[in-house]
């Protein structure tokens, strides 16, 4: 049985997600400029574990939902856009 999540959206900037400890269940980015996203389990910044890390062309886009109980982010979860423009969503649990 599938958990529910709640998908927050990206802003195209390093962004916090979530502070304190959450399930990471996965993302949904298109890239309007080619581009490099890193997820992280920090609650802050792009530090410590690397959860995701997403290279996609211009015009591209990914996605991935992790079930059968997503990936434990034990303090946190931290988007950091490394380079380009993306548009999308993180989805914790």
């Amino acid at each position: 049985m599938s958990v529910a999540a709640t998908a927050v959206p990206l802003t195209g900037a390093g962004q916090v997600v979530q502070v304190g400890p959450a399930t990471y269940r996965g993302y949904s980015v298109r890239a309007t400029t080619a581009a490099v996203v890193r997820i992280w389990d920090n609650p802050a910044s792009a530090a410590g574990t690397m959860l995701d890390t997403i290279a996609l062309a211009a015009n591209a886009s990914a996605s991935a939902w992790y079930d059968g109980g997503g990936i434990r982010a034990g303090t946190g979860v931290y988007v950091e856009v490394v380079s380009g423009t993306v548009e999308g969503s993180v989805r914790i649990g």
